[in-house]
């Protein structure tokens, strides 16, 4: 409320990991969210998107179940799998600036292996009934980390088909 205070919308906090890079397995994808304004909820909310999940086999869904910190960004998500898009709504109380909010889902792995996409966010923000800014698009963290023995196993959609590296076998005798 100061005059001439001027906060640039953004996201302080963006991180997303996946549970397991197996190849065609139920995955759940894990984001942490904080952003600098707040996300009200309302006739029209807040929205928040996520892109660039690409290589997922899970259609189309416009109710995709979400698990939220409090509900703040709802409990279902908009998912396309084309371009590998989910897009949250606020939902009440809405997300606080400053607070961080954890979101999950689940989407099922690719069939062959792939390397995690670029995966970014961006949000829309509304104060419940009128736009009122939006935080660019930027990419997010990912966690680099080896999962199961996978390198960046834990980047989200990086998926990798198991198999034996080594495969030989023997005998001490003919006889």
């Amino acid at each position: 409320a100061d005059p001439l205070k001027v906060v640039v919308p953004a996201f302080s906090v963006k991180t997303i990991r996946q549970s397991t890079p197996v190849s065609g397995a139920t995955n759940k994808i894990m984001v942490t969210l904080t952003a600098s304004y707040k996300l009200a909820h309302g006739s029209m909310g807040s929205t928040v998107t996520i892109s660039g999940l690409t290589g997922a086999q899970t259609p189309d869904n416009i109710a995709l179940s979400v698990t939220t910190g409090g509900g703040r960004l709802g409990t279902t998500g908009a998912w396309t799998q084309g371009d590998g898009t989910l897009v949250l709504t606020a939902a009440a109380p809405g997300l606080a600036a400053g607070a961080a909010c954890v979101v999950s889902f689940s989407l099922t792995n690719g069939g062959s292996s792939q390397a995690s996409p670029a995966v970014s966010v961006a949000a829309t923000i509304t104060d419940g009934s009128r736009a009122v800014g939006s935080i660019a698009k930027v990419a997010m963290a990912k966690a680099g980390t080896a999962l199961y023995g996978v390198a960046k196993g834990a980047d989200p959609l990086t998926v990798a088909v198991p198999a034996f590296t080594t495969r030989a076998i023997g005998q001490s005798t003919p006889v």
